[in-house]
């Protein structure tokens, strides 16, 4: 049993040792990292050569690239394709590879091109024996072009050149941070490489067409959109324009990579780096700006209008950002590695915000949500294939799964068609809007139109018939005026008459110097009467002048049995202040007449002028006769006859004169008592508005 075993193990132990050999082989070249040499016959019996597996490789995650001095020290693993594929696929740094080339040709040199691929960064190091390295070449996407040869048939390949007899290790650094191929090692002479280049083009071409066509379709539309700007003033266009334009940018600055057209700045490949994120952010901001002013979200949404413009904030400060870490790090490999890992950024910003609007579109009530909703859809649509397709391994079988960015070019382009459609909506709505306003304008200018010429024709009855009230008013007045001169030409026989009794009585009685001295006072008096009487107003003074000369008059037919005093306050300047003329006698006349008259002893009458108000003249006129009921008594006939007549007339002149001035001129009289009740005079008081 023992023997049988032993045998057993020897047997394994045999057949597993050429295995177990080769894993120490293969174990000590990866820890001391020694590649098998490719062996070269001057000139290759094939145009084309994989050298993967005459490779081994290292992989650094790190943000910046180490020395060649410390990568050499590192340990190297054999390089394939699927390997490769795997790496690029899941992570992003830089790709060591190292391999050997040897050139037995004893005449002939080896000149080859070595395809790697579109990469950001790709040099090619010469190692000699004591490790010390040599720069040979330096090209790939982020190179300027006056750092490449000028014989490079493209950025995705470096030279390969071997004097006869030649062994030689180099050492080839590739940054794949921005890489959109695999890591290829494959040897082309050059012809063949410019024919492999040829066919690539070709193969190409549809999506460089799709793309050109993609960009003048942007172009287009984005300076049409400026132009509608330029004409209308509406500035939705101007934020269409600046969306559009942006964009086409963006798609400019993708084929260029892709198909390393160099167009434009191709010595200064980190500015073109950076301004695509920039552009990328200010096409976001544009692009969110443009659709919340199509859906007047400000109007129908205004919650979100403001959270909108935190947003617009935020993009405009990514923007800043972008450019000011160009300008701190424009020269770092950071600078790669920060705009390599905010492309995924901003996908998910692109997307997020698209979402976003999606459901905005949905949920609001604008009539163009529609062409909104199916703009985000496609534009969703291939900014998901494209994120996709970048970050899983999807087998490419054709240009545009080469290409991912196509499908975001499509979807673009389905939006801004979209976009474009509901823009030309909008100008019908805005069209048939204004029709219907010029419409509800006309309308309401008939009608205010008739109901102006209603107004004008009831301001017109209105006239009319205050031209007629104005014209009865005036005929009022006038009749008031005839009716006043008629009162005062009754006033005037009134005095005549008795004055004139007067000095009949001086005349019987033979006291010549009396009637003279009392025709000298008449005739004073009738000549202040004939002149107040041609007069509406007449002064404050001639009024108590002839009120003082009738009273005197008739204090000489009383034998002194009247005694009066007339007092007016120092304050009124008797010369301006007027008053209706003949007011105050007809009132004085019966006090002497009706009061004083049956007292055998006579009495007092005394006139009181004042002015409580700037507007008003207050007049009493106060006698200590008999009273108006012991002179009712009496019923003298020459009294009845005065108070029938001079009062009656008094009281119609201050109706006329209410009447004519449209004032209140009151008078009030007022039975005086003594302090046993008995009556002991009469006041009359006079309220003249003035």
């Amino acid at each position: 049993m023992t023997k049988l075993f032993m045998s057993t193990l020897s047997i394994i132990h045999n057949r597993m040792r050429p295995l177990l050999l080769l894993t120490l082989l293969l174990n000590w070249s990866v820890a001391f990292g020694q590649e098998k040499p490719l062996v070269l016959p001057g000139k290759l019996s094939k145009p084309q050569m994989d050298i993967g597996p005459f490779t081994t490789f290292y992989e650094d995650y790190s943000s910046d690239t180490m020395s060649v001095a410390v990568i050499l020290t590192k340990s190297f693993r054999p390089f394939s394709p699927s390997l490769a594929e795997q790496f690029q696929a899941q992570h992003k740094g830089f790709r060591w590879l190292r391999f050997t080339l040897q050139n037995n040709s004893p005449e002939d040199s080896v000149n080859l091109w070595l395809h790697v691929g579109r990469h950001h960064l790709i040099r090619l190091f010469s190692v000699d024996s004591l490790s010390r390295s040599t720069l040979l070449t330096v090209t790939g996407t982020s190179v300027a072009a006056k750092l490449i040869a000028s014989d490079a048939p493209s950025r995705m390949a470096v030279p390969v050149v071997l004097r006869p007899g030649q062994r030689q290790t180099y050492l080839l650094s590739i940054s794949t941070f921005q890489s959109p191929d695999f890591v290829q090692t494959t040897l082309y002479t050059p012809l063949f490489y410019k024919a492999f280049l040829n066919d690539l083009h070709q193969h190409q071409l549809p999506a460089l067409a799709f793309y050109v066509g993609l960009i003048a379709c942007l172009v287009f539309m984005g300076l049409f959109a400026m132009a509608q700007y330029v004409t209308n003033r509406d500035l939705i266009y101007a934020w269409y324009s600046l969306y559009v334009l942006a964009t086409c940018f963006y798609f400019l600055r993708l084929p260029e990579t892709f198909f390393q057209l160099d167009w434009w700045l191709p010595n200064h490949p980190l500015l073109r780096l950076a301004l695509l994120p920039i552009v990328q952010y200010i096409a976001l901001f544009f692009y969110t700006l443009f659709f919340g002013t199509l859906l007047e979200l400000s109007r129908y949404q205004p919650r979100l209008w403001r959270w909108y413009r935190y947003q617009l904030m935020v993009l405009a400060a990514l923007s800043v950002l972008a450019m000011a870490i160009y300008l701190i790090w424009g020269g770092s490999t950071l600078l790669s590695v920060y705009f390599s890992r905010s492309s995924g950024v901003v996908v998910m910003l692109l997307v997020g915000s698209e979402l976003q609007l999606a459901a905005l579109a949905l949920r609001g009530r604008h009539l163009l949500r529609g062409y909104a909703f199916t703009g985000l859809v496609s534009m969703i649509s291939g900014a998901v294939l494209m994120f996709l397709l970048n970050r899983f391994d999807i087998p490419r079988t054709n240009v545009f799964l080469l290409m991912p960015s196509l499908f975001l070019g499509s979807g673009t382009l389905l939006e801004v068609l979209c976009f474009s459609l509901a823009l030309g909506r909008r100008t019908r709505l805005i069209e048939i809007e204004k029709k219907q306003i010029q419409q509800r304008y006309a309308h309401d200018l008939e009608a205010q139109l008739a109901q102006r010429t209603q107004e004008i024709e009831q301001q017109s009855r209105l006239l009319e018939a205050q031209h007629i009230r104005l014209l009865e008013t005036e005929f009022e007045r006038k009749l008031a005026d005839t009716e006043m001169t008629a009162l005062r030409a009754q006033m005037n026989p009134h005095f005549i008459f008795n004055c004139l009794n007067s000095i009949k009585l001086y005349t019987l009685d033979n006291e010549a110097d009396k009637a003279s001295d009392y025709l000298t006072k008449f005739a004073r008096l009738i000549r202040l009467v004939l002149e107040n009487s041609r007069s509406e107003l007449v002064p404050l003074q001639n009024e108590l002048e002839a009120l003082q000369l009738y009273i005197e008059l008739e204090a000489m037919r009383f034998k002194q049995k009247v005694q009066f005093a007339i007092n007016v306050s120092p304050e009124i300047d008797r010369r301006y202040l007027c008053i209706p003329p003949l007011l105050l006698q007809p009132y004085v006349e019966n006090a002497i007449w009706h009061g004083l008259m049956h007292k055998s002893e006579g009495g007092m009458v005394t006139v009181e002028v004042s002015q409580p108000k700037d507007n008003l003249l207050h007049i009493e006129i106060t006698d200590d006769g008999v009273g108006r009921d012991r002179a009712g008594v009496l019923k003298s006939k020459s009294a009845g006859k005065h108070k029938s007549f001079g009062m009656q007339v008094t009281a119609d002149r201050i109706r006329m004169i209410n009447q004519l001035y449209n004032i209140q001129t009151q008078a009030q009289v007022v039975d005086l008592v003594d302090s046993f009740g008995e009556p002991c005079g009469t006041r009359v008081i006079l309220q003249i508005p003035i």
